[in-house]
């Protein structure tokens, strides 16, 4: 049986030229990022939990 934890996102990643159309699985913030892996693939990537300074527009 599998379960899904209701807190964890998952996200299609755009804008890339890859052989897998990542679909990302994202642990919930604990902290600056967090650690995310491709359901395809298994790819592992870090996503940012804030925007960054120079990210952000007035």
């Amino acid at each position: 049986m599998v379960t899904r934890d209701e807190s964890i996102a998952v996200f299609e990643e755009e804008g890339t030229v890859s052989e897998c159309r990542h679909h990302w699985v994202i642990e919930p913030a604990n902290g600056p990022v967090s650690r995310g892996e491709c359901m395809n693939c298994h790819s592992v990537r870090e996503f940012y939990n804030s925007i960054r300074e120079p990210e952000r527009e007035d």
